[in-house]
């Protein structure tokens, strides 16, 4: 049993991709779709995640709960102190930074979506949220 739960969710996060998402590392923000608090604990990007999740996919079931996921596509941390070789870094990509964002929805689905941003020398960040992963 335990096998079969950590094969799913590796399945789900390790490898694979949601709507053409790629979740990363897990990043401080949860919530349900109803706490007015949660674009704050989620650096702001929720409404731009949840925006771009309405417009992809119009009269989707409830959202329950949300998670934000750095971009599983780019090189993250990785481990150099256990035994044997260190993993090979993820390639970058040359696009905008993206954060993922999943969604629960009431019938049981999975969906996600992205914010991206963008910072030119000297100007302010913009983000926006996206509902395909930018190429």
């Amino acid at each position: 049993m335990v096998v079969t739960v950590a094969t799913l969710v590796f399945g789900v996060f390790g490898s694979s991709s949601i709507d053409g998402f790629t979740a990363g590392v897990m990043e401080k923000c949860a919530g349900l779709d109803d706490d007015p608090s949660v674009d704050a604990s989620c650096g702001g990007g929720y409404r731009l995640a949840r925006a771009a999740l309405d417009a992809r996919d119009p009269g989707h079931a409830s959202v329950v709960s949300l998670e934000m996921y750095s971009d599983g596509t780019q090189p993250g941390p990785i481990d150099v102190t256990g035994p044997g070789l260190p993993p090979t870094p993820a390639p970058r990509h040359p696009g905008p930074d993206v954060t993922v964002f999943v969604f629960k929805l009431a019938d049981g689905s999975t969906r996600a979506t992205g914010v991206a941003c963008t910072k030119e020398a000297g100007q302010r960040t913009s983000c926006t949220g996206i509902g395909s992963y930018p190429n």
